[in-house]
């Protein structure tokens, strides 16, 4: 799965985004707060990460284009940035077939986008990323 394939799912973010690029991480893995293995899970497929994944987003693949993505947008978010993520909730982002949503936990904003047409799923997967983040 080519990040760019991924692309439309996070249109919601992009401004979160570019206002944060500086940002320094400080130590959220991307792929260490949602393994493969436990991304996989909440799916209910085995997945694996794709090459192109950084400490800021973790790419994943499934079976027969199925898959997502985790992105730390930014660990020092403003009051503003939180209240922008936390508004997103799960929605459609362009592609029939594909969700994602932007959340926070403390300073930090992250969004999950998937393959997939049940929010339950991201909302499962953005839970789990909030309990592993550090």
């Amino acid at each position: 799965m080519h990040p760019l394939k991924l692309a439309p799912l996070w249109s919601a973010t992009l401004l979160v985004f570019v206002l944060s690029a500086s940002d320094a991480f400080a130590g959220n893995d991307a792929c260490k707060i949602l393994p493969p293995e436990k991304f996989g899970e909440i799916m209910g497929y085995k997945a694996t990460t794709v090459s192109g994944s950084s400490e800021a987003m973790c790419l994943y693949k499934g079976p027969e284009g199925e898959g997502g993505m985790l992105m730390i947008v930014t660990e020092q978010a403003t009051p503003q940035t939180i209240a922008m993520a936390n508004g997103q909730g799960s929605i459609p982002h362009g592609n029939p077939g594909k969700l994602g949503a932007s959340f926070s936990k403390g300073t930090v904003v992250f969004s999950v986008g998937i393959n997939g047409t049940d929010p339950s799923k991201v909302n499962a997967l953005a839970a789990e990323v909030k309990r592993n983040l550090k």
